[in-house]
């Protein structure tokens, strides 16, 4: 509850917020910390459907969970992945999409030896 007497109402990005930072084991203090802002703030973000904040704070959210801005607005990852990628899943598929085709091209052959060493 709201020292007023509200009810919380979280939001899709307040739940997906929260479920964030607790699978990384950080606590709303130690997200706040790292981002710059109150603990408080993160509270209202996880908690408020009325908050909102800047594009810095969301990109600096991002970069301490770990995710893109996609990932943490909750956009659908690429139908490539299916609905059973998790986050992580979708990053290192976002980064590789971004590579250089050679880069990405160099990548695979990696992973072609990688699998091939695994295999023996």
């Amino acid at each position: 509850m709201y020292e007023d007497g509200d009810d919380i109402v979280t939001t899709p990005f307040g739940s997906r917020l929260r479920r964030l930072r607790q699978e990384r084991n950080l606590t709303m203090e130690q997200l706040a910390d790292l981002v710059g802002v109150s603990k408080s703030y993160i509270w209202a973000l996880e908690n408020k459907p009325s908050s909102r904040t800047s594009a810095n704070v969301m990109s600096a959210l991002a970069k301490h969970l770990g995710v893109t801005l996609q990932d943490l607005m909750g956009e659908a990852a690429p139908d490539a992945l299916g609905d059973e990628a998790n986050p992580e899943d979708v990053v290192f598929f976002r980064n590789y999409m971004g590579m250089s085709p050679e880069d990405r091209e160099n990548y695979r052959k990696m992973m072609e030896l990688y699998r091939g060493q695994k295999g023996k």
